[in-house]
């Protein structure tokens, strides 16, 4: 008998497959817990050293149980005659894991539900086991055809959309607003929800300075044996196709990191937006957890710029430290950007030639990577939000001197957070907008197409760039 005590407080009593019960421990530790599946996952593989085939099996069944939760819960609700919120949560995350094995994985159904059950039995009792046997026996009954018919009779679109694709609804009809704002098209909502739940390439930076694309990608080759590719948005991108980027030596020397290309590519636009006259002392006012600042700082050290890396949060201060260790042009503090500076200190009103606003945000934009984040946002976060984006900006434009350039991101596309946000500024009078989309076409190694149609700062989007759904606009202070 294993005498190994779980995350749960139970005691295994038998062996069960490890890849399975891997994947429950981290679905635990995210529903229960409140952990973050990019952590918590990554640091069980570690610990259990899975082969690769496991551990790829673990990861999809982590990550796609929690990005289609959503829809799971609704096909559970059809086979049960009380709802999944009344459950046991370690049983409702049984039966997530099950049935996302019998709709989405290619696991024969028994198989599906024979080690279900038979993990019900390890972390549960008997009773609860038997339960989830009904439950998903029952789903292997049901005619997919019938599933889908049910959904196709939903009359609001938002509300079907919301199931078939696995989103809150308030978000879809955020997406939907945000296409129509930001895209001449604006019939997109579908191909967005879809490549939302695509599970995203792993994209590497090679810090410009410290190590070349050509050496980070050799590197990616000969120690993941991953196939590689460049990148679309940022000359600096190595993109892998699998592999554990913390086992390459530029990972871990900080010449090189995982971002996102289009992180990538707000950091280089807030490098190389025009600005008049001199342009060595940069912010970034917002820095944790410190892939853009690093970006930044490389970049600004080939230029003789130093940055001032801000951080409100001691724990991300201290990832911000981490990503720029290897660069001395870095100065890291810990404190609110909403009064950073001023009279008596040593960064006065108007000494900074760049700023770089990364501002907290509903994150819409990322839930790809963070498929959890997308059921433990409302819709009531954002007004918290909009007020501290919008004065972070307020004192951004304090600390920017006339002719300095001012670049806000979100990783969100949601109307108010983006567009709204600039207008407000714009309409201040104290910045004027630049063309961020003529920047962009020109630092990115491949041409881009619809980022800035609406005319305010740019939106790249997952189902047409491949990147996360990154906002950016650069101003230029009167």
């Amino acid at each position: 008998m294993s005498t190994k005590r779980y995350a749960d407080g139970y005691r295994r009593r038998q062996n069960v497959d490890p890849a399975r019960q891997l994947a429950y421990e981290v679905l635990h530790q995210v529903n229960v817990d409140g952990a973050f599946a990019n952590i918590a996952l990554p640091q069980a593989l570690r610990e259990a050293r899975l082969d690769q085939r496991d551990a790829a099996f673990a990861s999809e069944l982590v990550y796609g149980t929690l990005r289609w939760s959503g829809y799971l819960d609704w096909v559970l609700g059809r086979h049960m005659a009380r709802q999944l919120a009344d459950v046991d949560p370690r049983v409702a995350t049984l039966l997530r894991m099950g049935s996302y094995q019998l709709l989405f994985m290619r696991v024969p159904q028994h198989a599906a539900v024979a080690t279900t059950v038979d993990l019900a039995r390890e972390v549960t009792t008997d009773g609860p086991a038997k339960f989830c046997n009904a439950v998903l026996r029952s789903i292997t009954r049901e005619d997919p055809q019938v599933r889908d018919e049910a959904i196709a009779a939903i009359e609001v679109p938002e509300e079907r959309l919301a199931i078939q694709y696995s989103h809150p609804q308030w978000m879809v009809a955020a997406f939907d607003q945000a296409l129509r704002a930001h895209s001449k098209a604006g019939d997109e909502i579908e191909e967005l929800l879809a490549a939302d739940n695509e599970a995203p390439l792993v994209t590497l930076v090679a810090r410009p300075g410290l190590m070349t694309p050509e050496e980070l990608a050799d590197e990616a080759e000969d120690y993941l044996g991953t196939r590689v590719a460049p990148g679309a948005l940022s000359d600096y991108a190595v993109l892998i196709e699998s592999g554990d980027p913390a086992r390459l030596p530029s990972i871990r020397s900080g010449y090189a990191g995982a971002q996102d290309e289009g992180s990538q590519l707000a950091a280089i636009i807030a490098a190389e937006a025009p600005v008049d006259g001199k342009d060595n002392a940069w912010l970034d006012l917002c820095a944790g957890p410190g892939g853009k600042t690093a970006l930044l700082g490389a970049i600004g050290a080939i230029r003789g710029a130093t940055i001032l890396a801000n951080e409100v949060h001691p724990h991300r201060a201290r990832l911000v430290e981490r990503s720029c260790r290897v660069l001395d042009n870095v100065d890291v503090i810990c404190g609110d950007g909403r009064t950073l500076g001023g009279v008596g200190t040593k960064w006065p009103l108007e000494s900074f030639d760049r700023i770089l606003v990364d501002a907290p945000c509903s994150g819409m934009g990322s839930m790809r990577r963070r498929p959890e984040s997308r059921w433990r946002r409302s819709e009531a976060d954002l007004e918290a939000l909009l007020i501290l984006q919008k004065e972070l900006l307020a004192r951004a434009v304090q600390l920017l001197r006339p002719g300095g350039c001012l670049t806000y991101v979100t990783c969100s596309p949601h109307v108010a957070e983006t567009i709204d946000q600039v207008r407000i500024l714009l309409d201040g009078g104290a910045v004027e907008l630049l063309d961020t989309a003529a920047v962009a076409c020109r630092v990115a190694p491949e041409p881009l197409e619809g980022i800035g149609e609406s005319g305010i700062g740019i939106q790249l989007w997952q189902h047409r760039h491949g990147s996360d759904l990154m906002y950016i606009a650069a101003m230029r202070k009167r």
